[in-house]
């Protein structure tokens, strides 16, 4: 099992979605080996019916997910709940070869990203399941700031790189104050693995789980990070395709608003081996960027 899951894979077991199957029984159950932080499980059930099954690894509101999903349903296509009960739901079923092994469709991907950018609102934060948006806790210092100050973090970094990151983030200021300030609709992991394409098209994008109101950079950056270099020019222009007018500096402001993500993940429940990967990562972001 990949090092970089949050989460242990949670076992399948049939007697959690009575409720769900109503008579019917499962065929087959096929995990999703893609999955990060919850476990995902294709059924086949006894009257052919092809569902979704998401046992969730963490406390998670899915009124909220249907919130974010029905925001972007008339943009994009993506699995919709058929069924929740207590730390599970079950989604639609959607076609697709995953965008991590047919990445030459990378430029349809984008576009789709560019799209989802569309959708605003009043301010950047926690996007709720009335549809409001709550404050980041971290809003006033900004996320990185905020990781820098944890114990855990600095114990990865080290003395010297965590002041060289607070070096960068003060030149950076107002690059960082305008980006984050930012409030459109981000889906918050959007790389190849939740993305799919059938006919050359976006099918499907799935795992919206930390989905929030903030700045497009960060899902490009996620793209632009799991993506061959050999496909970054296909990023742009399908962004550009989507409605987005990109500044001569896109692709900096996108590593200086994806290199957080690797502060995140040292303080989750990923493996040692995965962290030493980021730390290699922010370090390699400090030499390129001091």
């Amino acid at each position: 099992m990949s090092t970089d899951r949050r989460h242990p894979v949670i076992p399948f077991d049939a007697s959690l979605i009575q409720d769900y199957l109503l008579g019917r029984d499962v065929s087959t159950v096929a995990l999703f080996p893609s999955g990060k932080s919850n476990s995902n499980y294709k059924l086949t059930l006894s009257t052919g019916e092809i569902c979704v099954l998401r046992l969730y690894n963490q406390n998670e509101d899915a009124a909220q997910g249907t919130t974010i999903t029905n925001l972007v349903t008339d943009l994009l296509p993506v699995p919709h709940a058929l069924h929740h009960g207590d730390g599970w739901s079950v989604f639609t079923y959607l076609e697709g070869e995953l965008l991590a092994t047919v990445p030459e469709h990378t430029e349809a991907a984008a576009e789709a990203l560019a799209k989802l950018s569309t959708i605003t609102f009043p301010s950047p934060g926690f996007i709720n399941a009335d549809g409001t948006v709550s404050p980041f806790p971290f809003a006033t210092k900004g996320f990185i700031e905020t990781a820098l100050e944890d114990v855990i973090v600095q114990k990865w970094i080290g003395e010297e790189s965590a002041e060289s990151m607070s070096q960068i983030l003060r030149r950076e200021a107002g690059r960082y104050a305008e980006l984050w300030g930012d409030s459109r609709l981000v889906h918050g992991d959007f790389n190849p693995t939740n993305i799919l394409i059938q006919a050359g098209a976006v099918s499907g994008v799935l795992d919206w789980e930390f989905s929030h109101a903030g700045t497009p950079y960060m899902d490009i950056g996620n793209l632009l990070r799991h993506t061959h270099p050999l496909y970054h020019p296909s990023i742009k222009a399908g962004l550009e395709a989507g409605g987005m007018t990109l500044p001569d500096d896109w692709q900096e402001r996108a590593e200086l608003v994806d290199i957080s993500s690797q502060f995140e993940f040292l303080t989750s429940g990923k493996s040692d081996a995965f962290k030493g990967q980021c730390v290699a990562r922010i370090n390699g972001f400090i030499r390129n960027h001091m």
